[in-house]
């Protein structure tokens, strides 16, 4: 490839980058305001006692959600190769095979989670401080389980965009995503407070979205539209397995971090206690989106780059992911720790005036650690490896939940979030960044 062609392809890589931060502002600071809004008006209205109910759907659809086997790396890093070569049969293939793979999935797991519904007691779920509570929790969970099935599919769309670098789009429409939400959320405050609306309005609003975004690609790629025609069983395996690997990573962090540890809490302390531990897992997801809005479109561009050859360009930009994260990982938790017990009771009220520093300085601690693994995640997935990442998540996660569940018992919440950060420094944060430079190295001497 000439020169001159490479610096094209790069200055686009960069655009695509500038262009998708810019937009992710608009829809983070979308996302930032529903939580802020959402958060205070859900427990003031429903109390801390329910909120911690609709905490325990949320965190039981998030689980649902982390099963998206399928659409991993392997479709954005399948596309990317595709469109470098011109080969549009092999970006048909892959868009018809994800499409009926994904849909295929939606409908066992469908059928499998609607089986443990009706079949299983919530009080043997989710321990006996909620007994009583299922005429709240079982309308939630029902609707929460219809709209994150939906997902599963539309999902599809973003992966599709990265492949395209056009993560821009994707921003703009979970910007239009998180108006409607919020709007629905406004809706269901003055007229219908109850936990299943509010999973409906925030949840149901991406949905309506999604499906736009899709028609959106379709009409703009045509490739993408699925045909059955152009489903082969031999990619979709392929789609599976990579699939399957990056869907681990993600689902036994979520799993131990989010919804065992949120389960330990819930067994030890009841809802009013997983109420705090919901708000720890918002503000992580919160901030976190400030990192993501540099890494989404930064990992499929990298793997652009490795694609044509340009190592310098793939190295800097890993580079310039890592310190941007780090940074305000750092100047975030700092911030937290100084005003976090005075800004917290203004933001969700007096029933959170017993938050103070040490507790702040232990969840700081943990979302450092938490930024740091995403970065490298990031940065592993881009080099295209994440058949090596999944072992040593595993054994990341395994030891999270040992020495999480240990803490718990010795110190509650501010024990475990502590340990939980250190866990995450010792395994992904150092094992991590090394695969990343070296598999750079290797790359640029070839």
């Amino acid at each position: 490839m000439s020169s001159a062609a490479q610096e094209n392809h790069a200055r686009h890589r960069s655009r695509s980058i500038r262009l998708a931060v810019a937009t992710s502002f608009l829809s983070k600071a979308g996302t930032i305001l529903l939580q802020l809004l959402s958060i205070p008006i859900a427990v003031r209205v429903l109390g801390r006692g329910e909120f911690g109910l609709y905490t325990t759907v949320n965190l039981t659809l998030s689980t649902i959600s982390l099963l998206q086997v399928g659409v991993g790396p392997a479709l954005t890093h399948g596309l990317t190769r595709a469109r470098a070569g011109g080969d549009e049969e092999t970006q048909r293939i892959l868009g018809s095979s994800a499409f009926f793979l994904m849909a295929g999935i939606a409908t066992l797991a469908g059928l499998a989670l609607a089986t443990v519904l009706l079949s299983v007691p919530l009080s043997s779920i989710y321990g006996e401080a909620f007994a009583g509570r299922e005429d709240v929790l079982r309308p939630a969970l029902w609707t929460g389980l219809g709209l994150f099935l939906m997902l599963f599919v539309l999902n599809l769309t973003e992966r599709i965009r990265e492949g395209h670098l056009e993560v821009a789009s994707n921003n703009l429409w979970g910007a239009a995503g998180n108006v409607l939400a919020a709007v629905s959320v406004a809706a269901g405050v003055w007229f219908l407070p109850q936990v299943w609306f509010l999973v409906l309005a925030v949840h149901g609003s991406m949905v309506v979205c999604k499906l736009a975004n899709t028609a959106s690609l379709w009409r703009k790629h045509p490739l993408m539209r699925p045909s059955r025609a152009f489903f082969r069983a031999a990619r979709a395996k392929a789609l599976f397995t990579d699939g399957l690997a990056f869907s681990t990573c993600c689902l036994v962090t979520g799993i131990v971090e989010y919804n065992f540890c949120g389960w330990l809490v819930g067994r030890g302390g009841g809802p009013a206690d997983l109420a705090l531990y919901g708000i720890f897992i918002s503000l992580t997801v919160m901030q976190l989106g400030f990192v993501v809005m540099l890494s989404t479109p930064t990992w499929p561009a990298v793997a652009e780059a490795l694609a044509r050859h340009d190592i310098a360009w793939a190295r800097k930009a890993a580079l310039r992911l890592y310190g941007f994260g780090s940074a305000f990982a750092i100047c975030s938790a700092v911030g937290l720790v100084a005003l976090g017990p005075w800004i917290l009771p203004i933001w969700l009220g007096n029933e959170f005036s017993d938050v103070g520093r040490p507790l702040l300085a232990c969840y700081g601690l943990y979302f450092i650690a938490h930024v740091w693994r995403h970065l490298n995640h990031a940065m592993m997935i881009g080099t295209g490896q994440v058949t090596k990442l999944v072992g040593i998540q595993l054994l990341e996660s395994l030891a999270v939940a040992v020495i999480a569940s240990l803490a718990f018992k010795l110190g509650g919440i501010p024990a475990m979030l502590a340990s939980m950060g250190l866990t995450l420094l010792v395994f992904t944060g150092t094992v991590l960044p090394f695969r990343v430079f070296k598999k750079l190295r290797v790359q640029s001497t070839h």
